[in-house]
């Protein structure tokens, strides 16, 4: 929590300085109105009561300047108090994109007690830009209450400690924020999977399916049931940890009756002046005000910090991922292959399953080849493709490039040097010329190149379709842009694929999925081509037979080992699983 203070304390400053002292110099004359009013009300009685009528009216010129200057202050306060706010929210945005985005392997997003606490920053980010302003409200909120005691102890001396009492109170509601921060994270895999349902019932995507079988009132259940299970261990927390807190609570408004008491017999008994039992008086009606602000400040803070804590323990992972997986000395990665990818006893386990998904796999992958991997689901496939382009840390074994070891190349440097093109491709929703100039950053504003790439992935004729070319904005979701269909998506994808050229390693993970039969053929014999004469390897990932028997290589998985190696005419007639799955696919063209 001390690092989360810190964080918050240091950040707002170190972007605006001067906001900063604003929102401080804010927050203290705010919280100060009260007493002074109260001072100045204690004065009017003492001057009253000499009948000076001068003193009368200078005491309340002095009223309307002092509300004028407070209340001038707080409206002129509240809009940089909101300026500041959005530069620290987008300032910790900013940095939640850069360590999230940009980790070396997919462990943030799959490895389920590191995506759980960034599914916790995601929805509590909001918190974190109000922190410096709710801890700096917090403070002049005790400094109020302090003045306020004073006050109060100049007509009974021991009524300086009354704001000790409220010192149980603090650390209830500390106590009850932080089981509650517990509970929540508790709750955060039901929380992630009802927002999963939400999405499901509520957005464009599954609509065809949700309504062709019925499943608006099963999605609207299950949301019910998982937010509900979740919620359920939040409230019975919360009620538990809530006694605590009125009980204290109590405590203290037994201990401020007294003090009223006191303050009242102080006065009758001519130990102080009548102006100043007055402003103690009018001070300690501000009390129960005062405690229930810190209270509140105290809970909406907690909340900040441990919203900063969440999303300094992601940054902090982050770090230590970096560290094992970025070598201090990093070999540079070769410009062209001459031998060759080797794969010596790689295994890889997923972090939530007892079984290895790859196991004990030697494979040699040749320069200039073409390599279709085939097999049935879950057979390891994708996993193997993610740990050739560094996605994954081996959890044994290594991966060769020229003989050098990948772990030693530095990531980013490896994955300049390859290109890949998925089955499922991110809908890019820009305009045509950046979505696939988004594959070559350098070149994103070269439409020669862009258009080569485009025709590389056979993409001539969608180009034709699209009335303003490359600037035609694409997707519905962020603007008005032409919609387009799974074919065309995966033909962008492709073509983004495309802009790299040369590379070392060009990854194709059923890149046809989504294409017919003549779009398939054209992209495999372009990427074909482009292997041989580019001398990288390319690693195609198919279920199409027909696709992997044209391959100079074929690798056949199954249960996250490699079974066969060859071409299509060694493995046939090797009579093993390629040719019994090849025959299963080949009789429905016979």
């Amino acid at each position: 929590m001390i690092s989360a203070l810190r964080f918050v304390l240091t950040t707002g400053p170190r972007i605006d300085r001067l906001r900063s002292l604003l929102v401080v110099a804010v927050a203290i004359l705010e919280q100060a109105t009260g007493i002074g009013l109260a001072v100045l009300l204690g004065l009017f009685s003492e001057v009253a009561s000499k009948h000076s009528t001068g003193g009368v009216a200078t005491l309340a010129l002095c009223v309307a300047v002092f509300v004028m200057l407070t209340q001038g202050t707080f409206i002129a306060g509240y809009f940089t108090r909101l300026r500041l706010q959005e530069e620290i929210q987008n300032e910790v945005e900013r940095q939640f994109v850069d360590v999230v985005g940009t980790t070396p392997t997919l462990e943030v997003h799959e490895r389920a007690d590191r995506s759980d606490k960034a599914a916790v920053v995601r929805g509590a980010r909001g918190e974190i830009g109000p922190g410096f302003d709710r801890i700096m409200w917090l403070l002049g909120a005790a400094l109020a209450l302090v003045v306020s005691a004073v006050l109060m102890a100049s007509v009974v001396p021991v009524l300086a400690v009354l704001p000790l009492f409220a010192v149980p109170a603090v650390l209830a509601t500390q106590a009850a924020d932080k089981k509650r921060g517990q509970a929540v994270q508790r709750a955060t895999p039901r929380t992630r999977l009802a927002g999963h349902l939400f999405t499901l019932a509520t957005t464009a995507g599954p609509g065809r399916e949700t309504r062709l079988f019925g499943l608006e009132g099963e999605l609207r259940r299950r949301h019910h049931e998982e937010w509900d299970a979740g919620g359920r261990d939040i409230a019975r927390t919360d009620g538990r940890a809530r006694v605590p807190v009125a009980l204290a609570w109590l405590f203290f408004v037994l201990a401020y009756a007294a003090a009223v008491v006191l303050m009242v017999r102080g006065g009758l008994s001519g130990d102080a002046s009548l102006g100043l039992v007055v402003a103690a008086v009018a001070v300690s009606s501000q009390i129960t005000g005062q405690v229930q602000s810190l209270l509140n400040l105290t809970f909406w803070s907690l909340e900040s910090l441990r919203a900063t804590r969440a999303f300094l323990g992601v940054v902090e992972d982050s770090d230590v991922e970096r560290a094992a997986v970025v070598p201090a000395t990093p070999v540079k990665a070769p410009v062209g292959l001459e031998r060759g990818i080797k794969v010596e006893g790689l295994s890889f386990r997923y972090w939530n399953r007892d079984e290895p998904s790859l196991n004990d796999i030697d494979l040699e992958l040749p320069a200039g080849a073409v390599v279709a991997l085939v097999g049935e689901n879950g057979a390891g496939k994708s996993t193997f493709v993610k740990m050739l382009s560094g996605l994954y840390r081996p959890s044994a074994g290594r991966i060769l490039v020229d003989g050098t070891d990948l772990a030693t190349f530095a990531p980013e440097d490896w994955r300049d040097r390859i290109t890949a093109a998925f089955q499922d491709p991110v809908h890019i929703e820009m305009s045509l010329k950046d979505t696939i100039g988004l594959g070559r950053l350098e070149h994103r504003d070269d439409p020669e190149r862009i258009i080569e790439a485009l025709r590389t992935a056979g993409g001539d004729k969608l180009l034709a379709s699209l009335p303003e070319g490359l600037q035609t904005r694409l997707g519905r979701k962020s603007w008005d842009g032409k919609e387009l269909s799974g074919g065309q998506w995966q033909t962008i994808a492709n073509a983004r694929a495309a802009m790299r050229q040369a590379p070392l390693l060009r990854i194709l993970d059923e890149p046809s999925a989504s294409l017919d039969a003549r779009a398939e053929e054209w992209l495999f014999q372009q990427y074909a081509e482009l292997s041989r004469l580019e001398g990288g390897v390319s690693v195609l990932v198919t279920h199409r037979f027909t696709t992997a028997r044209a391959a100079d290589l074929i690798v056949v998985l199954d249960g996250g080992r490699v079974v066969e190696v060859g071409t299509h005419d060694t493995l046939s007639q090797a009579d093993g699983l390629y040719a019994e799955l090849f025959r299963l696919q080949a009789r429905y063209f016979v």
